[in-house]
């Protein structure tokens, strides 16, 4: 029966399920639900300092109870597009049990596609997340365990942190490099000083501390759990290698596209039963369609969001104004969306 309701569904009505066609009107009801999402209510927003917001937000009911250290994509509404980005929760999973909330800390970016609109959400506003994804999460079986964290790459451990129990018997520290002035959460830091005994941390900058590897005692380091941007991943993993530490790490790291943008060229597309080579030079729909893929669409206009799908790597060209997408997930439309990089989507 759910085989032939999603064959009347894709064909009929041009979505994976019934209750995508009738999105408009439980909105009217419910603000914000959209197949295949959850919903989570904006309950606080936070500036934390320059160019970083602390944002609350109550999933609904039947979101699954992430584990510390894991990330979701966090979807909004902007001009009438639906745009997604992916965070670390920085919160725990006792937070949520205990309040029912959990939250996100995020760099924000004047030039931005995505994070200078957060700050203009409303209080008890609503947004999509997706489910807890990753598997980065602390190992409870460690004695001596070292973080490493560059940036907004502290948001993981102070969920783990935070999970901890009271009286472990691991030895935590944590290595935190930022710009001066710029290390996020360093109350919240020393609030865990307090609870666990075996915790200890570090504040630093490259350019008064250099490289971390004379911060860390190899002695006591079981494992090294590494979060912050590639170099950093890279420079830690050529030390673990070395020393013949463990590591585990989640890293981030922007890409920028391969061929000028007006240089025709083409690229690989990985989809979710095999890959497939198109062109930059018309949309990612009609590409699909000249050779033969079967797609959902509705208008090839960009306003009716039917052919929307889910981008995991690359970048593609917005051809209504140009603009850039970055190598993250988000949810793009085929009709409206040319590839400038190698992509991995998920029809």
């Amino acid at each position: 029966m759910q085989n032939i309701l999603r064959f009347i569904s894709n064909n009929l009505f041009h979505h994976r399920d019934l209750s995508g066609y009738f999105e408009p009107v439980i909105q009217v009801i419910k603000p914000a639900w959209r197949s295949g999402f959850f919903r989570a209510q904006v309950k606080g927003i936070r500036v934390l300092g320059e160019n970083a917001l602390k944002i609350t937000l109550k999933p609904e009911r039947k979101w699954p109870t992430h584990t510390a250290g894991q990330h979701i994509s966090l979807t909004i509404v902007q001009q009438g597009r639906l745009i997604s980005r992916v965070f670390t929760i920085a919160s725990g999973a006792k937070k949520l049990k205990e309040t029912g909330l959990f939250d996100l800390v995020i760099r924000t970016h004047d030039k931005g596609n995505f994070t200078p609109y957060l700050g203009e959400l409303a209080m008890n506003s609503w947004v999509n997340i997706s489910n807890p994804m990753g598997e980065f999460i602390f190992d409870e079986q460690s004695n001596h365990t070292t973080l490493l964290a560059g940036g907004s790459g502290i948001t993981p451990f102070i969920a783990m942190l935070n999970d901890l129990q009271t009286n472990m018997h691991q030895h935590v520290h944590l290595l935190y490099y930022a710009k001066p002035n710029s290390h996020l959460l360093v109350d919240v830091l020393e609030k865990l000083l307090t609870r666990l005994p075996n915790f200890s941390f570090e504040l630093l900058n490259r350019n008064e501390h250099g490289s971390f590897s004379k911060f860390v005692s190899i002695e006591h380091t079981d494992e090294l759990l590494v979060c912050g941007p590639e170099a950093m991943y890279v420079e830690a993993e050529e030390f673990c290698k070395s020393r013949q530490i463990p590591i585990r790490a989640e890293h981030f790291q922007a890409i920028k596209p391969t061929k000028p943008l007006n240089e025709a060229a083409r690229f690989t597309v990985k989809l979710n039963h095999g890959d497939l080579e198109i062109s930059n030079r018309d949309s990612l729909l009609s590409e699909f369609q000249s050779h033969n893929k079967p797609v959902t669409y509705g208008c090839g206009m960009g306003i009716c969001h039917q052919c929307q799908c889910v981008k995991k790597k690359g970048i593609v060209k917005d051809m209504r104004d140009g603009r850039l997408s970055d190598n993250s997930e988000e949810l793009i439309q085929l009709c409206v969306s040319q590839a400038v990089t190698d992509l991995e989507l998920e029809l």
